[in-house]
């Protein structure tokens, strides 16, 4: 193995580990999301109509709320061809290791053709 593709191999295991502690440091949700949506508690209005008649059984009810917050996913949610969604562990990663095989491969084809037979 060349001292390229020792370089080039280390570099892509770092950045492999910085794309999967980005991943859970934003959530390690499988999809990519630019918004989450979750339900919240919320506080029953006093003057509300149901929660006078009793239509509510705790002191407060859930509320679906969206937020706006970046979320790196394992996979993709692209919606067309280019799309913010498309970026994704799987994205990032796919084409540093596809290099990285195509660099080995090259690598022992060489070494195969400087070897005496």
């Amino acid at each position: 193995m060349s001292k390229t593709t020792k370089i080039i191999l280390v570099a892509a295991i770092v950045i492999s580990g910085a794309v999967l502690i980005t991943w859970q440091a934003t959530g390690g949700d499988y999809y990519t999301k630019y918004q989450v949506v979750e339900k919240v508690e919320a506080e029953i209005d006093p003057n509300d109509p149901l929660a006078q008649a009793g239509f509510y059984d705790e002191g407060s009810v859930t509320q679906t709320v969206t937020r706006d917050e970046f979320r790196l996913g394992l996979l993709p949610t692209p919606s067309g061809l280019i799309d913010k969604h498309a970026i994704s562990v799987v994205s990032i990663l796919l084409p540093i290791w596809v290099i990285i095989i195509i660099a080995f491969w090259l690598s022992r084809m060489r070494r195969r053709r400087t070897q005496p037979s």
